[in-house]
């Protein structure tokens, strides 16, 4: 099973949804726990795209929220970069990508080496 490490720099976005959506810390944990490569959208090297269901919704995983989210195999690790609701932001460029993945990145290599 893979292990979810979520950065202080996820949270700060997902606590701006938080209001909106009371379930999300528990609709995120399920979809990263049930996290399978094959099924999600490869963006580039590491990085899927996955739908999430919410809880707080009457619709399905298409009209939910999006999150991307980094794989580091040789560690089984799933690291989430970035989220957000699909209704309010059709998809992120990849310039805006690059930067949440940069902060991510950021973050990690100041715990391991702090």
């Amino acid at each position: 099973m893979m292990q979810i490490l979520i950065t202080r720099y996820f949270l700060q976005q997902a606590k701006k949804l938080k209001r909106k959506f009371p379930h999300l810390k528990e609709d995120l944990i399920k979809n990263l726990e049930s996290f399978v490569p094959g099924n999600e959208i490869h963006i580039k090297k590491s990085i899927f795209k996955i739908r999430i269901k919410s809880q707080d919704l009457n619709k399905g995983k298409s009209g939910g929220l999006r999150s991307y989210v980094y794989l580091y195999q040789q560690k089984n690790l799933i690291i989430p970069i970035c989220i957000y609701f699909k209704s309010e932001q059709e998809s992120i460029t990849e310039k805006v990508l690059d930067f949440h993945s940069k902060k991510t990145l950021e973050e990690i290599i100041t715990k391991i080496a702090g």
